[in-house]
């Protein structure tokens, strides 16, 4: 009997549950099965462009555009502090200029997108960027954006209720698969501003293959290597704001993941 592709597809699935009943994995539709190893791909990161008013949206805009204009660009991760001080107006000039990408585009909040005269202070980023923790996975690597937050704080501890998210994305996920953590406040060894807790969130992590964690809030090219992992922040993209190292380049950073490796680049934008 000659079987169609479906049909083939169907009774090879049917076997491998009924073999996952035998062996008592019930469970078979939550595991992590990585198709095969890591690939290849380029993302994009931006950060504290700190939108004031319309003037300000320029610089984000120039960005967008330069973006735009890579054809190897998969998706932009936007790593905070899109306002100034987290009003609607501000996040909503943010929002008008980053849909302006034309590939997907994923976002963590920052101190300064916290409104702490509302009763909801994360109402007006939850609005418009949508849930303040993310997962995605792109040719074989598992991206994880965390909201770092405390309130409007500047040094900060990753919050109970982050960490609980953490363990439940590190428990189904193929300890194999290279992982990428996205946040707004750094944990580079060595730099100013670092997460308190920093130690106790990398501990989380062990036994998994953690590779990168990119961070904004310290406006400086900063990049270390630390037990396999690549820290990085980036100069600010702003022109209501300087960068705290005392340079003068604004811009964003592009990501080149090769398999399991990683490598940077800075990119200027001209305010």
């Amino acid at each position: 009997m000659r079987l169609s592709r479906r049909q083939f597809i169907g009774l090879i699935g049917a076997a491998g549950l009924a073999g996952c009943a035998r062996t008592g994995l019930d469970k078979v539709a939550k595991m992590d099965v990585m198709p095969g190893g890591p690939g290849r791909l380029t993302f994009a990161s931006i950060g504290d462009i700190h939108v004031l008013d319309a003037r300000s949206t320029g610089i984000v805009n120039r960005a967008v555009d330069m973006i735009n204009a890579r054809e190897d660009v998969r998706f932009t991760v936007i790593l905070g502090d899109l306002a100034t001080d987290g009003q609607y107006v501000e996040l909503n000039l943010a929002q008008t200029s980053l849909a302006r990408l034309e590939k997907p585009r994923f976002t963590v909040p920052g101190n300064h997108d916290v409104n702490m005269r509302a009763k909801n202070i994360y109402g007006n980023y939850t609005k418009l960027f949508g849930d303040l923790d993310w997962r995605d996975e792109e040719e074989g690597w598992l991206f994880m954006g965390i909201d770092s937050t405390n309130d409007t704080k500047s040094d900060v501890s990753i919050r109970p209720d982050q960490l609980d998210w953490i363990e439940k994305q590190l428990e189904k996920t193929n300890k194999s698969r290279p992982i990428a953590l996205m946040t707004h406040h750094p944990f580079n060894p060595q730099t100013k501003y670092r997460v308190i807790n920093a130690d106790e969130v990398l501990g989380m992590f062990a036994g998994h293959n953690l590779k990168l964690i990119a961070a904004g809030h310290f406006h400086g090219n900063q990049e270390e290597q630390s037990d396999g992992i690549l820290f990085t922040t980036t100069a600010c993209c702003s022109s209501t704001r300087d960068n705290h190292d005392g340079t003068t380049a604004k811009g964003f950073r592009l990501y080149h993941l090769d398999k399991d490796k990683v490598t940077t680049e800075f990119v200027e934008v001209v305010a």
